[in-house]
């Protein structure tokens, strides 16, 4: 197989979507015939330019509503067959993808679409031409992929082949069985799409919430393994539509397509491209600091019980840690004089990692994630921070229990795919946070045993929480980090002991927990003194504390998790709510004083 996009998924120009396309590294293209509609230039000028490119054309696409018309209407789809025929001879293409019909004149019956295309194939084949049908899941008659492989079995034309769609596929939930009894040699075209899972008509779906493999909900790899039974070895082919991507980067969008591309290659045995690797948990955080906010979180991070165990032998930056927390907070590193940019993130793991040469993977937000091992961090530590100040503690604090980012939408879907591409992730379905100015999208992605959890937030709405949080920093970034306690009670103490301001939560809140779950008085009680948040699934029960964003609008979450799977979900709406309160009222006191 070879890789393949179609011009549809990205935005721009003909020329832009052509350059970006080949720059990214695809070997090949299907032309949406609007593409050409709107080239300047002759259908020979663009197929030069795509071969110019050193891309192959596979396809020109889609022509519609060909089958089951009789009489004049019959005559007149031949001949536009021919003036597509005419086009492909110009471009420089063989192949003409056709999609199951929707017109309203058109009659029902698999032979009787079967004689038009083998109409259809004569005609091609004299012109040394062929064609590809794909059943559209809103099709009129034909709207499954065995009713379009029938449709084509009984042509039993040499130039008619058949086109797999992963989203037409699986939008109608059909079995996947039958694929693998398809010959690939009668498998003309591969198309693939991810999507969200969502209730809605098909072609609604289709048009606006497609997204590339590994950025949505489908079952890719169940497709990808059926279609290793049939041998096929054409072009494998996104075909995306998605309105977020028609306003991206063309060059961004190509690229997370490739990754895309691999991503689904790799699941198969015989492709040679590497599979996503196991990632077991995150080894350490490093925070840039301003000098001026150093003494505020150091107070902080002794209260939850952490210590200072290492200061760096060259730069401005401490090593605190407790249980298997470790954070470094980098006072060299800050961000005073920096123009807001896309490295501009509150948590930006940089500085120790690369002064100690470990591999990193630059995230789209243009921070590093280093990648490292058990023994190569404790080298880190004793060549980088060798004056000890105490043992690590060992108290209520365990681990990082997940990292929360905020990002720009199509941050969102890349950072996803690259962490699915090269890591072993699997996302928990996505759903909607209510912001008191929009809905943030969020999706978590996770390592096998649950000790990496990263979620990802998202909105199209300009003044959500994640949204002034990206605007704030000029891009994506990580907002806040939620270490794990074996005991909240510990913690929430500590923290009202050393007087470290909580997130305050809403006495409303706490009349509708009673009503929600069967609390003690006495627990009820400790929750709402403490503004603890609850929640509890099937595996067991959860609680939540949030700290109060600094300057840097960085928090911490302290997170108590007793068979618990999920992040709190249902009680995102009620932090995001109260952090939009809270933000307001220091906005207002600061005016107020100014005055």
């Amino acid at each position: 197989m070879y890789s393949s996009i179609a011009t549809v998924c990205l935005s721009g120009s003909l020329e832009e979507k052509v350059d970006a396309i080949a720059q990214a590294g695809f070997e090949g293209l299907e032309l949406f015939e609007n593409d050409l509609t709107a080239f300047t230039g002759t259908p020979r000028e663009a197929g030069e330019l795509i071969r110019a490119r050193g891309l192959k054309l596979v396809t020109l696409q889609p022509f519609r509503d060909f089958e089951g018309l009789q009489g004049r209407a019959r005559e007149r789809a031949l001949d536009r067959a021919e003036h597509k025929f005419d086009l492909m001879e110009e471009l420089g293409t063989d192949l003409l993808m056709a999609c199951s019909t929707v017109h309203p004149d058109s009659l029902p019956g698999l032979s009787r679409a079967a004689d038009d295309y083998y109409e259809l194939g004569e005609r091609a084949a004299r012109r040394n031409l062929r064609v590809a049908y794909e059943a559209l899941a809103w099709g009129r008659h034909i709207h499954d992929y065995r009713d379009s492989w029938e449709v084509v079995r009984r042509a039993a034309h040499p130039n008619v082949g058949l086109v797999l769609d992963t989203f037409h596929i699986f939008s109608r939930q059909t079995e996947l069985g039958t694929i693998g009894r398809i010959p690939g040699d009668r498998i003309f075209l591969v198309q693939t799409a991810d999507a969200p899972r969502l209730s809605m008509d098909h072609l609604s779906w289709s048009r606006h919430y497609r997204c590339f493999p590994g950025q949505g909900e489908l079952q890719m790899d169940k497709f990808m393994a059926m279609l290793d039974e049939t041998r096929y070895d054409g072009p494998l082919s996104h075909e995306i539509f998605n309105d977020v991507f028609r306003m991206g980067h063309s060059d961004q969008t190509a690229r997370d397509g490739l990754r895309s591309y691999n991503l689904l290659r790799s699941m198969q045995s015989d492709s040679g491209i590497p599979a996503p690797q196991p990632i077991e948990s995150v080894a350490f955080l490093e925070i840039a600091v301003e000098p001026a906010d150093l003494a505020s979180l150091r107070e902080l991070l002794s209260a939850l019980g952490m210590a200072c165990v290492g200061r760096h032998h060259t730069l401005n930056a401490e090593r605190w840690a407790a249980g298997d927390v470790n954070l470094v907070l980098n006072a060299e590193s800050s961000f005073t004089g920096r123009t807001p940019g896309r490295d501009a993130t509150a948590v930006k793991p940089e500085e120790v990692g690369a002064s100690h040469r470990m591999s990193a993977l630059r995230n789209v937000d243009g921070s590093l994630s280093y990648i490292i091992d058990d023994s190569q961090l404790s080298r880190t530590w004793d060549r980088e921070f060798p004056v000890d100040v105490q043992p690590v503690p060992q108290g209520a604090l365990v681990d990082i229990d997940h990292i929360s980012v905020a990002l720009s939408y199509h941050d969102y879907l890349s950072l996803m795919l690259q962490y699915r591409a090269i890591f072993q992730l699997a996302p928990t379905p996505s759903f909607d946070v209510t912001d008191p100015r929009g809905l943030i999208q969020s999706q978590v992605l996770q390592n096998y045993n649950g000790r990496f959890r990263l979620a990802l937030n998202a909105s199209a709405s300009p003044d959500t929480a994640s949204n002034r949080f990206v605007r704030q920093y000029g891009g994506s970034g990580i907002h806040h980090v939620a270490l794990r306690t074996n005991s909240m009670r510990d913690t929430s103490a500590a923290l009202q002991q050393a007087g470290i301001p909580v997130l305050p939560i809403p006495g409303n809140y706490y009349r509708d927990l009673a009503a929600r779950f069967d609390l003690s008085a006495q627990t009820h009680a400790w929750m709402q003194d403490h503004h603890i948040l609850f929640d509890q699934d099937s595996g067991g029960d959860f609680h939540q504390l949030y700290t109060q964003p600094g300057r840097q609008a960085f928090f911490f979450e302290l997170v108590q998790r007793e068979g618990y799977q999920g992040l709190g979900a249902p009680n995102a709406f009620v932090r995001v709510t109260a952090q939009q309160r809270l933000e307001a009222e220091i906005n207002g006191s600061a005016q107020d004083a100014a005055v």
